[in-house]
């Protein structure tokens, strides 16, 4: 064979595969340009179960605690002031931390304004509470705080209001709902992401004892108003994987539901809110399963947990629950998975010529502190059945 046709040889050796290449490369691209035409004439149905299937969200899950009205009298704002002219509040929630600060959210009912040294401190009626027992209670482990309760206005309106503000503006760690330093927050409403699910945060109350909201700033509060609450709970629902509406309501010193509270539950459940829970009695009510008729979601309604630390000295208001919720998520799917309630008692004992005052879970309450409460009566066994009369054995936490 000539050099020559040797080098054509050599030649067409190379180029063949190059072209053969070429031309599987080209097919590709054609190929790829339909699937893509393919591709956009799919149904969005079909797109959007496509893309459900390869992003479904980890399985996790978030421990709930919630506790009642944190309603500091007079009495309870002298004991914790300190021979050296400070304040400590700390022993009010020692014997509930480490079951508040075990939770991943950990929410309490803020019943008296914390306007601190701006006001004089006071009790009862208008309420002005030290910024040091909102600190004790962080310290604690509680980390929402629903401000929205009929109090909220006691210390000349928005300026007690303002004060409040200040107080969780100086604590970012903790997330606050029910007032309003703007018209913008106003009509924002709150979440907060824990472990991947996303919570709503909605909080109303029913009124402010005749004391009228300011003229130029009616935005400071929200109140249990049926308009603002369908407009909140519509977006929530639209931006949050659970909604939990605390409505400071009901009948105070009753155990029983009145048509106020019936009727928000029904319209909440109608939302698709998923959890409720109650404030403002003192005393404690039922806990319920509401179950939508149309769409069969199933919502758990605490209707009252009663108070949670003061100096009322009524037996039935020494006796609070604490809710314990599990909210899941399960291949996909957001589900309470537990939904609890543990009686707390509110424990005050004469010391000097004062009191002491803690709070202690009944499953911790012994006939021994009984002995040493002010108010006779005040035993497990009292505490036990009240708790039982009211609230049903399916959701009772006696351990």
């Amino acid at each position: 064979m000539s050099e020559n046709r040797k080098s054509k040889k050599n030649l067409l050796s190379v180029i063949i595969p190059i072209a053969l290449a070429v031309a599987v490369i080209l097919g590709l691209a054609v190929s790829g340009n339909i699937t893509k035409k393919r591709d956009l004439d799919t149904p969005t149905a079909s797109v959007s179960q496509a893309v459900t299937q390869t992003t479904v969200a980890p399985d996790t899950k978030v421990n709930i605690v919630a506790v009642g009205d944190n309603l500091i009298h007079n009495t309870l704002i002298a004991a914790g002031e300190q021979e050296d002219g400070t304040r400590d509040y700390s022993s009010f929630y020692e014997n509930m931390k480490p079951y508040i600060s075990a939770a991943d959210m950990a929410v309490i009912d803020q019943e008296t304004l914390l306007g601190g040294s701006a006001f004089e401190y006071s009790g009862y009626p208008c309420f002005n509470t030290p910024w040091e027992v909102g600190e004790a209670e962080i310290n604690a482990g509680f980390n929402v705080f629903t401000c929205a309760t009929n109090h909220v206005l006691d210390m000349q309106k928005f300026a007690g209001v303002s004060k409040e503000l200040e107080f969780f503006a100086n604590h970012p760690e903790v997330t606050y709902v029910g007032i309003n330093g703007s018209e913008e927050e106003y009509n924002t409403v709150k979440y907060k992401e824990i472990n991947g699910i996303k919570f709503a945060l909605l909080n109303y109350t029913y009124g402010t004892n005749g004391i009228t909201l300011p003229d130029d700033k009616p935005w400071c509060v929200d109140m249990l108003n049926e308009d603002k609450v369908v407009s909140d709970i519509k977006t929530a629902r639209e931006n949050a994987d659970v909604v939990i509406f605390f409505p400071h309501w009901g009948t105070e010193n009753s155990h029983e539901i009145n048509d106020e509270q019936r009727h928000y539950v029904e319209l909440c459940s109608e939302l698709g809110v998923d959890i409720v829970i109650g404030g403002h009695p003192h005393v404690l009510q039922p806990v319920e399963w509401v179950t939508n008729e149309e769409t069969g979601k199933k919502m758990i309604v605490y209707y009252s947990l009663g108070n949670f630390i003061s100096h009322q000295i009524n037996l039935n208001q020494m006796c609070g629950g604490m809710a314990e919720i599990t909210v899941e998520r399960v291949n996909g799917e957001i589900q309470i998975t537990s939904a609890k309630l543990a009686p707390v008692i509110d424990f005050y004992q004469r010391s000097g010529d004062g009191f002491r005052f803690s709070v202690y879970r009944l499953s911790d309450y012994t006939d021994e502190l009984a002995a040493k409460q002010a108010q006779s009566g005040a035993t497990v066994e009292y505490f036990t059945d009240l708790s039982k009369k009211v609230v049903s054995e399916e959701f009772l936490d006696l351990n």
